[in-house]
């Protein structure tokens, strides 16, 4: 699937979705199932700004029970059955540990009691076709069988540790699974893609002026309603509509880092001096730590990591688990993303995750809704409100929401091992079997676009790192059939090779020159392309303005 910028302003359509993160991804699907005509665009990447910098977990949000958010935690377990459902090569079981003491907020009776709520909440998590993705309720463990799974945890006043189970996805790969849906039922979508002005008639918003960032120019794009969904840039997209109350945002940051393992099995979930909880997660034969949450009052185009973030946040590690040792030398990636807040009045840390929808026609102007808020795992949910809000603003019959019943493009029905082992055998020996599995976790059932590549080309089966399974079709796939435009795209949202750290120089340049020959840059924009990436993995905004040319190119 080709990106195609033009194809925007040819039509026009019953709904312009602004912002590609995963409420904008989720909402396109959900339209077009319903049988609207959808564009969508993003000023970056699909998934490039809050959608990947979250911790890589589907989980009902267990600290919520603590404010009292009944509601949301139902929600978000009711939610995480579904995408297991949908995307079961994305999404999955996974086992944490909350260790407890003899003090502070994890006392062994208010974990026991938590759990409790926590499983009669998830009453239908068995509900699943696949039984191997069924989660169990949870499990008390005694100090010394805590100390057996995970060496590491403080053992002083250890009282013993409770065991659940949530789920791990790729937020990314997720997110552009419903873009690609939305794709293949007929929507239009496209990255790269900035809105500079609301098109207004009056008191009606009937599209938008949209600014083409990798291959320069601008078009209109005509729609009957806007979704505004751009996540920390949603107040400045209100801006442009002219309402005159505007909509405002509290802004949350928070970072995550990679480092050596540090936990064996379970991601071991901890509490700060402070009382804020963090997880330490296994993660792709590494440790992935989050998340810290502090106000962010700065420009969305302009966050990064810090060094007096990650040396704050390694300080709070250690603190909690001294086993650790880390340095800030022992980072090998930095990451970070700002979350759009509803509760404006409560502290960043305790603030809710609920979510708002803004509809404009309260406020007199009409064919514009706005949604913000919200949480990862919650975003489907949200994407189904806002589109009965939508069919009942164009005057539509009402129609189902059927995203929780739909599999998403890699979606496999039935037992997902038995597709896995039946995946492997079809394919003999193509590949090696570590590599064709990485596939088919990654893809589904579109790992076969990457095996068709093979075929016609055996060389782009060559890794792109001898010690990781992802290979140089991978590339190739994701420039021709995802719609990858800059190294980013490729290394850190499309293969995540480049989410460990610097991948080397060597697999830096198979990627790069491959991805070149397919983009057709020249040298200076390979250069150019490189610091970018290299300036991502030290922390800083991922931003296009380095290499903008004088037509606005990207």
């Amino acid at each position: 699937m080709q990106r195609d910028f033009h194809k925007l302003g040819q039509d026009s359509f019953d709904l312009l979705i602004v912002g590609g993160g995963i409420t904008g991804a989720t909402l396109a699907w959900d339209a077009v199932l319903r049988g609207l005509k959808v564009a969508l665009v993003d000023q970056g990447d699909f998934a490039a700004a809050t959608t990947s910098a979250t911790s890589k977990l589907i989980h009902g949000g267990l600290r919520y029970l603590k404010n009292g958010e009944v509601g949301l935690v139902r929600e978000s377990l009711c939610e995480r059955r579904i995408l297991q459902r949908i995307a079961p090569h994305l999404v999955y079981p996974i086992p944490f540990l909350i260790p407890t003491y003899k003090q502070g907020g994890n006392r062994r009776w208010m974990i026991k009691a938590g759990m409790l709520v926590y499983d009669l909440l998830s009453w239908d998590r068995g509900r699943l076709e696949d039984p191997e993705r069924r989660i169990p309720g949870h499990r008390m463990l005694s100090s010394q069988r805590v100390l057996e799974a995970e060496p590491g945890v403080v053992p002083e006043r250890l009282t013993g540790g409770a065991v659940y189970y949530d789920c791990r996805c790729e937020p990314e790969r997720l997110c552009l699974e419903f873009i690609l849906g939305a794709a293949q039922r007929g929507a239009v979508v496209v990255n790269y893609a900035r809105v500079t002005g609301l098109i207004r008639n009056n008191c009606v918003v009937a599209g938008a002026e949209v600014q083409d960032r990798l291959g320069g120019g601008q078009c209109r794009v005509s729609a009957d309603m806007v979704a505004n969904v751009a996540g920390p840039w949603t107040d400045s997209i209100d801006v442009l509509s002219g309402v005159e109350e505007e909509i405002a945002l509290k802004r949350s940051k928070g970072i995550h880092i990679v480092t050596r393992p540090l936990v064996r099995k379970y991601t071991v979930v901890l509490q700060t001096a402070l009382g804020r909880h963090f997880f330490i997660i296994p993660w792709r034969g590494h440790s992935l730590i989050g998340t810290t949450d502090t106000e962010y009052q700065g420009r969305p185009d302009e966050l990064s990591v810090l060094d007096e973030d990650v040396g704050g946040f390694i300080a709070e590690i250690n603190g909690a688990y001294p086993s650790a040792a880390l340095r800030p030398e022992d980072v090998l990636y930095r990451y970070v993303g700002v979350r759009s807040l509803v509760d404006r009045e409560t502290e960043v840390y305790e603030a809710s995750r609920k979510y708002e929808i803004v509809d404009h026609e309260q406020r007199g102007l009409k064919g514009y809704i706005t949604a913000l808020g919200g949480k990862y795992t919650t975003s489907r949910n949200l994407a189904s409100k806002v589109a009965s809000k939508v069919l009942a603003r164009l005057g539509r019959p009402k129609t189902a929401c059927g995203t929780q019943d739909t599999l998403l493009p890699g979606g496999v029905p039935g037992r997902f091992s038995e597709y896995l082992r039946s995946s492997c055998a079809e394919a003999g020996n193509l590949l090696e079997e570590e590599v064709l599995q990485n596939l088919i976790w990654t893809y589904g059932a579109r790992h076969t676009g990457v095996l068709e590549l093979l075929k016609n080309d055996a060389a782009l089966g060559e890794r792109i790192r001898g010690d990781r399974p992802e290979i140089l079709a991978q590339v190739v796939f994701s420039v021709r059939e995802e719609m990858a435009g800059t190294l980013c795209d490729i290394l850190t949202r499309r293969t995540g090779i480049g989410t460990l750290g610097h991948p080397g120089d060597e697999a830096l340049d198979k990627v790069t020159g491959l991805a070149a020959r397919l983009l057709g840059w020249d040298p200076a924009r390979v250069e150019s392309e490189k610091k970018i990436y290299l300036d991502k993995t030290r922390g800083l905004a991922e931003s296009c303005a380095a290499c903008l040319g004088n037509e606005g190119r990207v």
